[in-house]
């Protein structure tokens, strides 16, 4: 028997927040006039512990069994204020919050339209609260298996992480060799390469029996629930296997050529070729996209190694949860953009890093259109920061000390050259600003600006226009070799993967997480874990932390053997169910199905399936499908409230 509602409105300040444009104080006041109001109070911060301890205090005190909670969104503190009226012995689910703060004071400059609105806001939270209903969540066991998806950095540490905690982990990789982008990455500090960190990740995933590693293989399919996921994972035929000893006969004999991405198209390579040195597995692979089978490579394979009829092959497995460590893709200018691709000695950041080291394609000699240029010039944030049309708003964070470290090495290694460093901001990220101080003693030049400078070229070379705003003045700068500090952007395959995965897209257009601060590394979809660049710009360092934060959550999603759902699922009133199937071919996660009741055929949701994202409720032409937490005669009562009706 649902009791009569009491409830208790608790309205926060935020601090400033809120109270800035809204009168707190008259929106508590009036709550107290609204119909099933008991009590109402405002508090300079209701998420506090003092905060919460009234709340506490005011259920037991007014024997409150709903509670309203005016303040930020929910996706901030909506688990903070459930967790409290759940101490006091309420239903946690009896809550319902109103977003006065992104919804109300910081959308709004008129205090007193603000304040108004508020009122609307909290008038309607009471009215849907006062019909909450006590709701459970169930229970259901887990699978103690993880894919990991990604084997770059942050991938691979929470594999090797997950793996020496006991659970068994899949580690795809869609390319065919481990490592990502920090395999080719140059120096991380002046005495520690890129390379470095890779190999000794590998070493830990090679000598642990609990990691199986797939290459060159890709997830195609993915459904369940936390704790039991199903995925479907395509590996993609190698056409080179185990019996490879790296002689190279077959490279040698191939007769495609392609531009070599793995060293930013500064080298070509043949369709059958070896990633990179120390890469794995350490085998030969050929890529499809361009090999005409001709079979000279199969000729020249002594150990029969190459198999150019080999085919794909499909995985079904069952995992508990899934990290998302897919990483980035570096900016790519377009054409014109600082004059790139205008001149040959125009490159990239990660190009330059490929040539400076010594296993690029220069062996570490700084060549650059065939020669050593004797005057260098970087230029910052290319790609970010809105310093071009179409560049982007954020900071990719690893630019700046990337540049500096390379500049560093470019003097030591070649003292007469040149170089110069314009920059319209610059930050070493989690790096000993001495990287300063070294370049400035080796005599880099930093040239800072306010407008982006202008390249032009010329008969004599590449002239770099720029205003210095240190000694306003105009100067132009001569050099033989440019490099553009480029930033991280999504992969281009994000959307392919967000549509399977069923992750969410953030403004930036990296894979969201639920809350930068409250739950990093945590994907809104219960069970998905994120971790590395492929949330946004980080560095080698910060991808590993990620990647260790990752599977730190998982292994608490896991390691109890059960998952706990919440429970705004779908729910069907089989009297009013015709079993039309609308809700079975719209739901997207194949939860609902028909089923025989009373020899009539009516639909049926699987709970543990489920993710309550109302499209069936929605779609029901007989209103039979119902969402808990979210029901027709709940929503109704807040249009009613909204439109300045009363409560029915």
């Amino acid at each position: 028997m649902i009791q009569e509602p009491r409830v208790g409105v608790f309205i926060c300040h935020c601090g400033h927040n809120i109270a800035a444009k809204v009168d707190v104080k008259q929106v508590a006041d009036y709550a107290k006039t609204l119909p099933n109001v008991i009590v109402s109070h405002h508090y300079v911060f209701m998420c506090s512990t003092v905060g919460q301890e009234l709340i506490r205090e005011e259920i037991k005190k007014h024997n409150l069994n709903r509670v309203v909670v005016a303040a930020c969104s929910p996706s901030m503190h909506e688990p903070t204020f459930r967790t409290a009226i759940e101490s006091a012995g309420l239903n946690k689910y009896l809550l319902e919050m109103a977003n006065i703060r992104e919804h109300c004071s910081w959308a709004h400059s008129d205090k007193e339209a603000a304040t108004e609105k508020a009122k609307d806001l909290v008038r309607m939270a009471v009215a849907k609260a006062s019909l909450l209903e006590p709701l459970e969540e169930e229970e259901f066991p887990v699978s103690p298996t993880v894919l990991v998806l990604g084997g770059g950095v942050a991938g691979m540490r929470a594999a090797i992480d997950l793996a020496e905690w006991g659970f068994n982990v899949y580690l795809v990789e869609k390319n065919p060799t481990l490592g990502g982008r920090a395999a080719l990455t140059g120096w991380l500090t002046n005495n520690r390469r890129g390379a470095d960190v890779v190999n000794n990740l590998i070493n830990k995933i090679v000598d642990n029996k609990n990691i199986h590693v797939f290459t060159n293989a890709e997830l195609v399919e993915f459904s369940g629930f936390p704790g039991n996921f199903k995925a479907k994972i395509k590996v993609n035929p190698r056409f080179v296997n185990e019996k490879c000893i790296l002689c190279g006969e077959c490279e040698i004999e191939c007769p495609i050529e392609v531009s070599n991405e793995y060293q930013y198209g500064l080298s070509r390579r043949k369709a059958i070729f070896f990633p990179f040195k120390a890469a794995y597995p350490p085998i030969y692979v050929i890529d499809q996209r361009v090999c005409i089978k001709c079979g000279e490579c199969v000729k020249a394979c002594q150990y029969g190694a190459i198999n150019l009829a080999e085919q794909s092959l499909t995985l079904d497995l069952n995992v508990g949860a899934i990290v998302i460590a897919t990483g980035y893709d570096p900016y790519h200018p377009p054409k014109g953009e600082y004059a790139y691709g205008l001149h040959n000695n125009i490159i990239t950041l990660f190009q330059l890093e490929r040539l400076l080291d010594e296993d690029g394609p220069t062996q570490g000699k700084l060549i650059i259109g065939g020669a050593v240029p004797k005057r260098i010039a970087f230029i910052l944030c290319v790609g970010s920061r809105n310093t071009t049309p179409s560049s982007k708003n954020y900071c990719s964070r690893m630019c700046c000390t990337s540049t500096l470290i390379n500049a560093i090495k470019i003097k030591e290694k070649y003292p007469d050259i040149d170089v110069y460093v314009l920059y319209q901001d610059i930050n070493t990220y989690g790096n000993d600003e001495t990287l300063y101080e070294q370049a400035g003693e080796k005599l880099v030049k930093f040239i800072k600006f306010e407008k982006p400078p202008t390249v032009d070229i010329s008969p004599e070379g590449i002239v770099i226009d720029v205003y210095e705003t240190t000694i306003q003045e105009e100067i132009s700068i001569p050099v033989d070799a440019l490099v553009l500090s480029v930033g991280m952007v999504p992969r281009r395959d994000q959307n392919e993967l967000i549509a399977t995965t069923r992750a969410s897209c953030g403004e930036d257009g990296f894979i969201r997480e639920v809350h930068l601060k409250l739950n990093p590394v945590e994907a809104p979809t219960h069970g998905i874990f994120l971790a590395g660049a492929v949330t946004g710009p980080k560095n080698i360092i910060e991808s590993i932390r990620a990647g260790s934060a990752a599977a730190s959550k998982v292994a608490t999603l896991l390691s109890e053997g059960k998952v706990r759902t919440e429970p705004f699922t779908a729910n069907v009133n089989e009297e009013r169910c015709s079993g039309c199937r609308i809700c079975v071919g719209l739901c997207p996660y194949k939860a609902i199905s028909l089923r025989e009741i009373n020899d009539r055929m009516v639909a049926y949701v699987e709970r543990a399936l489920c993710m309550g994202c109302g499209t069936c409720s929605a779609a029901c032409p007989s209103g039979a499908m119902q969402q808990y937490g979210f029901k027709d005669i709940q929503i109704m009562a807040q249009v009613v409230a909204a439109t300045g009706g009363g409560i029915k």
